[in-house]
């Protein structure tokens, strides 16, 4: 095999050996050439996937224990001192085990150029361009969903500078951004006939193939690698006592940069798995929020206003909460009566149960319309969160209460829903006319209508309403007197069928992916009280198109959806 062509595949320094001016290898020596240096291990350069997905050390397994850094984090991993972003880091052990293994005396030069491979430079290009792709992907590609309820864009405008000093944001944004990439095949589609030509950070890769499956494994290990040394300094930090030094600074940015990272993992789990994705690191995110928050407590240091980074993560986690509390049928992590906790993320929730300040100034707010649009959203949110934990309530529960809880969260929405302001109306909207090959011509039970919001976040929230509504009429308690089980039950059918299609007249109105991946829980939930089998395959189709312009997994939301609807099999032409 080559050496070069397994360059794509490539995923760790190479192994030092003792080179003179003499022995070094040329540029382009021969593969048999590279077999006769003696301590050369040609398996490093032929590296199998299966064999790194059994590998529990590093990503290359060359070195037992020992954690990979990359060429391109070399300049940010000194020896015993601390990476920009403040963590300690100790090579102590990295150098015993290099020596121990290679025979090769060290000092504080061990990465000097000399110990390397000529193919060093050619390497790092390469690694320094990848990077590169890898972070412009992320922030111009997948940032943008971890932002969607967030006006200050902090995952899209100050993680990709953070992760400039910050090798476990770095190796974090480089596996997710390479795990989207393998799933929708590399495809990187530019907009339209362009006069400029792409820039050369916009194009990678050759006439080879690129696995970008492996890359994202290898940048994952790295980045969980980083992550396990911040953790141990922030453990270290937060059991100092309160003190105006240093160490107190640095737990605060430290933590910020974990909570960051967990939820990029969040986002690298669910795109093979949705429906499981999140819950990987839900508990481990909320075990560092408390943590933090209680230590701050302790020190009363608690803010009345939480850093960007931390309220971006928050955020992202309640979006995930909801999800994965519904899916598995469980309480929420996040406690939606503590109401100083969402207080301190921006809400403005009153102990009368009025959800903001001044209702009046939200509907008629037109000084800061993007401002209050992230209000009301985030003030959705934690209203789903409490509909999700409604739907979760233990039958032993009585009906009494349910009944008060289910009163409660549909007078919620409804005040929610009194007091939009004029940005969550559609800007465009139009009746959904279906291609000839996906529906029967002339069908007359279509009710289907496309709509386009001018804010993303308005687009997100009002899904998420509809959403909301359908899971409260589904689980609307039965024991009403007076009222007979089949009208009761015709009346929740015809008004979820309405929520249903307002749910799917968004997702047809085809806003950005960042709104499409957020759908595909609320459109699983529409799918299921459709009863027209044209306004079925519009579900299935809508998901499926997600699921290939975005990565995300979807088999499982649309083979469960045709399960549900009693189909024998998926219907043909629905790509």
């Amino acid at each position: 095999m080559n050496p070069h062509a397994a360059k794509p595949y490539h995923t760790a320094d190479p192994i030092f050996m003792p080179l003179d001016e003499e022995s070094s290898a040329p540029l382009d020596l021969p593969l048999d050439s590279l077999l006769d240096i003696p301590d050369y291990d040609p398996t490093w350069f032929n590296i199998d996937p299966e064999v790194y997905d059994d590998n529990n050390t590093n990503s290359c397994g060359f070195i037992p224990n020992l954690h990979i850094v990359d060429e391109v984090d070399r300049d940010r991993f000194k020896l015993t001192t601390e990476t920009s972003s403040g963590t300690p880091v100790s090579m102590t052990g990295a150098m015993n085990s290099i020596d121990s293994m290679t025979g090769v005396t060290t000092d504080s030069n061990m990465w000097a150029l000399g110990d390397q491979l000529r193919t060093s430079a050619r390497i790092t290009d390469e690694r320094e361009h990848e990077m590169a792709y890898l972070i412009r992907h992320f922030t111009e590609t997948l940032a943008p969903w971890l932002d969607l309820f967030d006006n200050d864009n902090h995952f899209q405008h100050i993680v990709p500078l953070r992760a400039l000093g910050d090798a476990l944001l770095r190796n974090a944004i480089a596996a997710v951004a390479a795990k989207q990439l393998g799933r929708v095949k590399g495809v990187k589609p530019f907009l339209g006939l362009q006069c400029q030509r792409p820039a050369t950070m916009e194009i990678i890769g050759d006439a080879l193939p690129i696995d970008w499956f492996y890359k994202a494994a290898n940048y994952y290990d790295k980045a969980i690698a980083f992550s396990r040394m911040y953790l141990d300094a922030l453990s270290g930090s937060l059991s100092q006592p309160a003190s105006p030094n240093t160490q107190t600074t640095l737990s605060v940015a430290n933590s910020d940069d974990l909570l960051v990272a967990v939820s990029i993992f969040s986002l690298y789990e669910s795109l093979d798995n949705r429906e499981v994705g999140w819950s990987q690191h839900l508990g481990g995110l909320k075990s560092l929020l408390t943590a933090i928050r209680t230590n701050q407590q302790e020190q009363s240091q608690l803010q009345s206003q939480i850093t960007s980074g931390r309220k971006a993560s928050f955020w992202n986690f309640a979006r995930g909460d909801y999800q994965a509390a519904y899916i598995n049928r469980r309480m929420t992590y996040l406690d939606t009566g503590d109401l100083a906790l969402w207080r301190n993320c921006g809400l403005e929730l009153q102990d009368n149960g009025a959800l903001y300040a001044e209702p009046a100034s939200i509907k008629g707010d037109s000084q800061h319309p993007q401002r209050t649009a992230q209000l009301v959203a985030h003030t959705l949110l934690w209203v789903v969160l409490g509909v999700t934990n409604y739907c979760a309530l233990e039958s032993g529960y009585s009906s009494a209460v349910q009944q008060v809880t289910w009163d409660r969260l549909t007078s919620q929405l409804d005040q929610w829903y009194s007091m939009l302001p004029g940005t969550f109306q559609p800007c465009a909207r139009i009746r959904h006319i279906p291609f000839q090959q996906q529906v029967v011509v002339g069908n007359t039970n279509m009710q289907l209508t496309e709509v386009f919001f001018s804010i993303d976040s308005c687009a997100a929230a009002l899904h998420l309403y509809h959403f909301a509504r359908i899971l409260l009429l589904l689980n609307k308690p039965r024991d009403q007197k007076g009222v007979s089980r089949l009208k009761a039950y015709r009346e929740v059918s015809t008004d979820a069928i309405k929520h249903a299609r307002a749910i799917i007249s968004i997702a047809l109105g085809r806003p950005h992916p960042a709104v499409r991946v957020e759908m595909l829980l609320p459109l699983y939930i529409a799918g299921g009280c459709l009863e027209i089998d044209d306004e079925r395959r519009i579900v299935l189709q809508v998901m499926k198109a997600i699921g290939q312009d975005t990565g995300c997994s979807t088999e499982v939301t649309v083979r469960s959806l045709v399960d549900e609807w009693g189909w024998n099999q998926e219907p043909e032409g629905i790509d």
